[in-house]
């Protein structure tokens, strides 16, 4: 915990946290680094999410360097290994302490959590996206790494693939149609609610 406080105080004063804000620097940096662009793009990503920069912050300036595939090829890889970091980190520090303290209507949530952890977690995803809290959340559970992994992989995939395809236009599109984007979310839990309900028990 010491190390994981120094490595964010040093990263504070370095002035890189300014600098993964600044979208115009980050997007000449990449355009500047040539071969080695790709390389630096999943280093940053992977230390940037853990610290909760939304994953846009980092994928709509890379649709303007790189190819649609090669973004999304790129920030899958760099967010699932951020996710991995997140949620290891996350069951190796807090899960014990964490689960002692845990009121009994919530162990029960985590026990049906982890008796549907794939779809759990890709349903998570679909909701959270990039959120370092579900890394943290799931690492505190009884979710298998395998499952973890999973479901991360391809829960991230649809909004990945929708920033580094439309890039900039889905913020904006965001930003016009909140409620519209607040359906989407809603719609993907009431399929999730309507599954469970209508899962047959002996299938549990």
């Amino acid at each position: 915990m010491v190390l994981v406080i120094i490595v964010v105080l040093v990263l504070f004063f370095s002035g890189v946290f300014d600098f993964l804000h600044d979208r115009e620097k980050v997007e000449d940096f990449f355009q500047d680094s040539g071969v080695l662009g790709p390389i630096i793009y999943i280093l940053a990503f992977v230390a940037a999410q853990p610290l909760s920069l939304p994953g846009a912050a980092l994928i709509i300036p890379a649709t303007f360097v790189w190819s649609w595939w090669e973004v999304l090829l790129y920030s899958m890889i760099g967010g699932i290994i951020a996710s991995t970091f997140g949620f290891v980190v996350s069951r190796w520090i807090a899960q014990d302490w964490v689960r002692k303290r845990l009121p009994a209507k919530l162990l029960k949530w985590d026990q049906r959590l982890s008796e549907r952890a794939f779809l759990s977690v890709v349903v998570l995803r679909l909701v959270t996206g990039y959120a370092p809290a579900a890394d943290w959340v799931l690492g505190i559970s009884k979710v298998q790494m395998r499952d973890f992994l999973l479901g991360t992989a391809i829960g991230l995939v649809p909004i990945t693939a929708v920033l580094a395809i439309f890039g900039d236009d889905t913020v904006k599109w965001v930003q016009t149609a909140p409620l519209a984007a607040l359906g989407v979310v809603f719609a993907l839990g009431c399929v999730f609610f309507l599954w469970k309900k209508l899962k047959p028990a002996d299938a549990i």
